[in-house]
């Protein structure tokens, strides 16, 4: 690791170019954690999408049993 923590260049030194890259560069991490967060919202709003589609299943399930049911004792 190295011992010498200061940095190769004088902040004053850098361009403009450089400066502008730099921050493209930050501003694409932040990018990228909003994506992540947008994917996790994504998921989620999925999951509670199957959980709404599993719920109504089980119940047209539930109504033709009961419907078969119906149909035999009568």
């Amino acid at each position: 690791m190295l011992a010498n923590h200061e940095p190769d260049r004088n902040v004053e030194d850098l361009t403009n170019p450089e400066i502008y890259a730099a921050i493209r560069y930050l501003d694409a991490a932040e990018t990228s954690a909003e994506v992540q967060n947008r994917e996790a919202r994504n998921r989620e709003e999925l999951r509670d999408d199957n959980a709404v589609v599993i719920c109504v299943c089980l119940y047209v399930a539930l109504l033709g049993c009961l419907a078969f049911v119906w149909l035999y004792l009568r």
